[in-house]
């Protein structure tokens, strides 16, 4: 975890007073960008070789600086980055971009490499390596490889990602978001995303969070300054790259192989309330949404649009996301329709009708109707196909637009609720009404997808926010550090793993340990009908190892049943239990171990095809029970659960209850416990509890 003085040092550098550039010819356009944004601190540059390089004069070694500097760009091979790193920290600089690559990236002395840059950086804020280093769009600051095309603004969203190019581009940007920073943080040798929010949830010029993330160094202490910015208000925006799922062909349980490396980061940006997007333009507009409109207080949403396409679109964008779409009252209908033609439709989402194109007056007396009834938020469709002179009818198409804009800002400050334009195609926006609308507040969007999820998610942010600040101690949803597994694996058999259930609160059927020769007495003492089973540490999937046979009722059955067993297995040892009868359905619990995120809980619809249905839901420990009751509903078998086509419902409250029970197991035995699958968990009619029909659990040889 980094030092107190290296989080000092991070913000220092973040908007620093002094910037020094260490290099050659190659700085040149960055340092005349940084003074052409306006950057008023003090600007030095170190070349032995040169006089002067963007019209400053040149020192000859860092050691030649009166005070040190707040953050300097290091532009000079691996080699010399480390030796200087550890000189910027003697002397008690702030941070440096460490622009060299060759690193971990590369693995081999490159790994070594990066080790010894982690070591040798002190308390000194080292941002890459690999990296290109970042943008302060507040100061104009530009401590960048790459001059760029960014414009100063008082306040925005900071933008930070692994990928320098995309953060290039994000920086050359022309969809009109707001940014406060944007910073390349390369290989996260020594600070990582956790790091940079910290050092700026407190920034007032700071609206929201943007991140491009390929991997996630350290979960528990992301999950820690995530909390931060929720608590501030700060949304967090994500695009996380490589979703494809860990491979789980191998796994020798069924809980492995739902348990996907993309699943462990979506359960994590469902903890901690994150808006996760698909591509960059969905990162920016939300980020653009955030910060120029605002979060809305509700999911009530008003559309109007001058097309019924348009108004189809949105709907069939929001309904899947639980957005409400409320309907209009008889009077607000009556309201409307003496300014519509007869032959219009009145709903929401409004089609205001071409005949009303152009007619500010009109749509001021139609607009507010819309949103009286309580609403939390107005989109407007719009499309201006301005800043062009291609087509002759530019202007009359712009002023119309412009007119419906207008009249929706009216509207929008009438009634107190935030808004957001948007257009039906990315590339129908005009420049000129954007800059206008984002002073006023309104956040004007491009695309219709894009623009409408970008107000939706932000409506659920909203919404969750407050559900989650409700609770008595929001800052316990942060996760544990993960803790190393200790010791050899070993695998339990059946009958163990039962017995551990056992004692952790969970509900087992009756049974008794046999050989072959002694099952069918054993079966007559449980009573029939029984199930037969192979004990054996090595058979985890019995039934397509022929080690298994169900509902057995009566002797005979019985003593073949456990003959054809040792046979199939070559296994002496059986398990004979009790069959549970009448239950509503087939659940899977399931504990696995990830070196990264720690000890990962999945639950879900079990049974013989657990993999080919996959409907489960995959959550971090640990948890909440109103997380466990949410997490069940949300899967196909809550149907089943409920009560289905006049079905008894299944007794939720039990499944719950073994949910967590399962989690506070786990949590007990964080260093032993390795991996834990229960399926099929049955589930009985409501006040009839929960059984374990079978098991496997993967302990180290600490555990008994």
């Amino acid at each position: 975890m980094p030092s107190a003085p290296r989080h000092a040092n991070l913000r220092r550098a973040l908007s620093p007073g002094s910037i020094c550039y260490v290099g050659g010819s190659f700085l040149e356009p960055a340092i005349a960008a940084t003074r052409n944004l306006g950057f008023a601190g003090d600007v030095h540059v170190v070349n032995p070789r040169r006089q002067t390089i963007a019209g400053e004069p040149c020192l000859g070694c860092i050691g030649e600086l009166e005070t040190p500097p707040d953050v300097v760009f290091l532009a000079v091979n691996r080699k010399m980055t480390n030796d200087l790193v550890a000189e910027l920290d003697d002397m008690g600089a702030g941070g440096a971009v460490c622009y060299a690559a060759g690193y971990a990236e590369i693995g081999g002395e490159g790994l070594a490499l990066e080790q010894e840059l982690r070591q040798r950086a002190g308390n000194l804020a080292v941002i890459g390596p690999n990296c290109y280093g970042f943008n302060n769009f507040v100061s104009g600051a530009l401590v960048m490889a790459t001059p760029t095309l960014g414009e100063r603004t008082a306040r925005g969203c900071a933008f930070i990602g692994q990928s320098g190019n995309i953060c290039i581009n994000v920086a050359n940007g022309r969809r009109g978001t707001p940014l406060s920073h944007v910073i390349s943080c390369g290989n996260q040798a020594v600070l990582d995303f956790a790091d940079y929010i910290e050092a700026l949830v407190d920034d007032p010029a700071v609206t929201s969070f943007a991140l491009f993330m390929e991997t996630l160094p350290d979960p528990a202490a992301f999950s820690r300054a995530a909390l931060r910015a929720l608590e501030a208000g700060k949304p967090i925006i994500v695009l996380k790259s490589g979703v494809s799922r860990k491979g789980a062909s191998m796994a020798m349980s069924h809980t492995a192989s739902l348990a996907g490396d993309d699943r462990f980061y979506q359960a994590l940006f469902d903890r901690l309330n994150i808006i996760r997007v698909e591509t960059p333009e969905d990162l920016l507009e939300t980020a653009k949404v955030v910060s120029v409109t605002g979060v809305p207080e509700g999911l009530r949403l008003a559309v109007m649009t001058c097309s019924g396409g348009d108004s189809g679109c949105v709907a069939d964008i929001v309904e899947p996301l639980g957005i409400e779409l409320p309907e209009l009252d008889q009077r607000q209908h009556d309201d409307i329709a003496g300014h519509m033609q007869a032959f219009t439709t009145i709903a929401n989402p409004l089609d205001y009708n071409t005949s009303n194109w152009g007619r500010q007056d009109v749509l001021e007396a139609i607009f507010p109707v819309l949103l009286r009834q309580g609403v939390d938020a107005g989109l407007l469709v719009v499309d201006a196909i301005a800043d062009t002179e291609q087509l002759p009818d530019t202007r009359s198409q712009d002023d119309g637009a412009a007119a419906a804009m207008r009249a929706f800002h009216t509207s929008v400050l009438r009634h107190g609720i935030p808004g957001v334009i948007t257009s039906s195609l990315p590339d129908n926006t005009s420049i000129r009404l954007r800059k206008q609308f984002h002073e006023a507040g309104i956040a004007m969007t491009q695309g219709i997808r894009a623009g409408t999820l970008s107000l939706a998610r932000t409506c659920l942010y909203g919404t969750r926010r407050r559900a989650f600040l409700s609770r008595a101690a929001p800052g316990d949803r942060a996760l544990a550090a993960p803790v190393p597994l200790a010791g050899e694996t070993r695998t339990l058999d059946e009958h163990e793993g039962k017995q551990v259930l056992a004692a952790a609160g969970l509900t087992i059927p009756s049974g008794e340990c046999a050989r072959p020769a002694t099952a069918a007495p054993a079966a007559e003492r449980i009573g029939y009908p029984v199930a037969v089973k192979a004990l054996s540490p090595t058979i985890t999937h019995k039934t397509e190892a022929g080690g298994v046979a169900l509902d057995l009722t009566d002797h005979d059955e019985a003593a073949r049943a456990a003959g054809a067993i040792a046979r199939n297995t070559g296994v002496e040892r059986l398990l004979v239990e009790a069959m549970v009868t009448g239950h509503i359905a087939e659940m899977i619990i399931g504990v696995t171990h990830d070196d990264t995120f720690g000890q990962v809980l999945v639950v879900g619809a079990g049974g013989t095809f657990v993999e080919l249905v996959e409907d489960s839901v995959v959550l971090l420990l640990p948890l909440e029970r109103e997380e466990v009751e949410r997490a069940i509903g949300s899967l196909k078998v809550s149907r089943l659960l409920d009560g289905y086509r006049g079905a008894p419902p299944g007794d939720i409250e039990a499944l719950i209850d073994a949910v967590m029970a399962v989690a506070t197991l786990a949590a007990t035995h964080r260093v032993g416990l390795v991996e834990l699958d229960i399926n099929p968990l049955l589930v009985m009619p409501r006040g009839g509890g929960v059984v374990v029909a079978d098991c496997m659990m993967i302990v180290t040889g600490t555990e008994t």
